[in-house]
């Protein structure tokens, strides 16, 4: 039962991370700031 909790809550966690970045690089708050010619990690 404990492994179903810890692995219940890393879940979440790691979701809400995911959830967090993807909302930021819609909002144009990524690494790069949303200038693409300047940033190499884009692959735009």
């Amino acid at each position: 039962m404990a492994t179903w909790l810890i692995g219940g809550v890393l879940f979440v966690i790691v979701a809400a991370v995911a959830w967090k970045m993807m909302k930021d690089h819609r909002s144009g708050k990524g690494g790069c700031g949303g200038d693409c010619s300047r940033c190499s990690g884009c692959g735009h």
